[in-house]
């Protein structure tokens, strides 16, 4: 879990909420494991972004460096940013700044995209990015762990699945 230091409330506006259950089909895992997180690939911009980590015990949506020099993007634009970020057991890490992104969940013809601002923070992690509560909530995502999978409403009342692809 992670938390942005200096936080604000930024309402959303009430939305119709497709139903969204998930079944037996839904678990495509073969492993007895069933304590691993959902990793997912998105697509950031143009680029296939794997190792993603779908967080909803995260309070921001952040973006590593190494993958941001990765992505071939300059440091210039990054927009200032105010706070830490904020580990569950209270480290503290410096924000570089953050950075809107074009971000595409699932594949066509079952994907959405949306811009995500991304805090970008230059600290290890095996993954990629970390996707939290902004993210999920913009795409009105649920994740199952028990199921190793995310799902976002569609138009028409479709409902796409993006299966964990550790």
């Amino acid at each position: 879990m992670l938390a942005l230091g200096d936080t604000t409330n930024n309402p959303q506006p009430v939305q119709e909420i497709s139903e969204m259950t998930f079944c037996p089909a839904d678990f495509s895992c073969t492993d007895t494991n069933l304590d691993d997180p959902v990793v997912i690939s998105i697509q950031l911009g143009d680029l296939i972004v794997r190792k993603v980590l779908l967080d909803p015990g995260s309070s921001t949506d952040v973006l590593f460096f190494t993958t941001f020099e990765k992505m071939k993007l300059s440091t210039n634009i990054l927009q200032p940013s105010v706070g830490d970020l904020v580990g569950f057991s209270g480290e503290r890490i410096p924000v570089m700044g953050s950075v809107w992104l074009q971000t595409t969940l699932g594949e066509q013809p079952l994907s959405k995209t949306h811009d995500i601002q991304y805090l970008v923070v230059d600290y290890f992690s095996p993954y990629n990015l970390i996707l939290g509560r902004p993210f999920l909530n913009r795409f009105t995502a649920i994740v199952s762990t028990v199921h190793l999978c995310v799902k976002f409403p569609m138009q028409d009342n479709i409902v796409a699945t993006v299966h964990g692809n550790l």
